[in-house]
């Protein structure tokens, strides 16, 4: 049968009433593998450190959190970035490193890993702030005006119906949607 061997920690010193005095510590192999394995575990479930998480609510391992993502010191799941935004950097530790889609441009998706997935606002819209999350976020065109323009970011893409003509819809992608006035009646643009 094969013997245990045994281990001895370094000493410990305990503090008593002004006095020292010296303890030896013995542990079998398995004793000191379940210590630090209950250490392990302990340290696990602190958290992880700033920029990983836990790739899954069973596995307590902490990786690097993707691009796209982010976690703060002590956090145990990396955080998409919000929609309208994006990043590629991996194993971020704060929301700072979630880049805003640019002018023109919206994203719905959360943990986004690259500008492109920030797409243009439709013809006859326009946006002209950052980090839209929609296409619906991005600015109609108003009724009797129409812009086939892809992201656009000012209200000056949006052309008026010709003269003689007019739009009762908001939004529209082309001068297709401008019809004739009504006999008896007249638009100036």
């Amino acid at each position: 049968p094969a013997r245990l061997k045994q281990t001895f920690c370094q000493p410990a010193r305990h503090a008593s009433i002004g006095r020292f005095r010296e303890t030896r510590i013995m542990l079998s192999p398995s004793a000191l593998a379940l210590l630090v394995f209950a250490a392990m575990f302990s340290v696990s479930e602190a958290g992880c450190p700033a920029g990983e998480g836990y790739p899954t609510s069973e596995d307590k391992t902490c990786v690097m959190c993707g691009a796209g993502t982010f976690s703060v010191e002590g956090s145990t799941n990396c955080t998409r970035c919000p929609a309208g935004t994006w990043s590629s950097v991996r194993g971020a530790f704060d929301i700072s490193t979630c880049q805003k889609c640019r002018r023109g441009t919206w994203s719905s998706q959360e943990g986004a890993p690259s500008a492109s997935s920030c797409h243009d606002c439709q013809p006859g819209r326009w946006g002209s702030e950052e980090g839209l999350a929609s296409n619906a976020a991005c600015t109609a065109c108003s009724p009797g005006t129409w812009s086939s323009a892809y992201g656009a970011t000012s209200v000056e893409v949006c052309n008026a119906c010709p003269a003689g003509t007019w739009s009762g819809s908001r939004g529209a992608p082309s001068a297709d949607t401008c019809m004739s006035c009504p006999e008896g009646t007249w638009s100036a643009s």
